[in-house]
């Protein structure tokens, strides 16, 4: 496999991503105007982040042997996706927990 066996990892990597941001568009979907507004953007930015990586991992994940621009383009999504997600963990701390507040 073209990602050196890592295929359940990753796919696990993107299920949890999308678990917490399924959380976090329920939060904003339901809290006031000024939560939307003051997190919207950021939220959607790391939501075309991660599909982004998705689309680009679905490319190459069945694939015998990808070819080498399309895994360097997986790659690239999946360390800009996993920068973006550590940068926002005060997006989705802040966010959850002015919804559970």
């Amino acid at each position: 496999m073209a990602t050196g066996g890592k295929r359940a990892e990753v796919d696990e990597r993107i299920k949890g991503w999308e678990q917490e941001l399924e959380r976090l568009r329920l939060a904003l979907a339901q809290g006031p105007p000024e939560m939307h507004e003051r997190f919207g953007d950021r939220f959607v930015a790391l939501y075309r982040a991660k599909e982004t990586a998705k689309s680009r991992w679905e490319a190459v994940r069945g694939v015998y042997r990808p070819e080498p621009e399309d895994l360097r383009r997986f790659e690239e999504a999946l360390r800009a996706m996993e920068t973006a997600w550590t940068v926002e963990q005060s997006l989705l701390s802040e966010a959850l927990g002015l919804r559970a507040g």
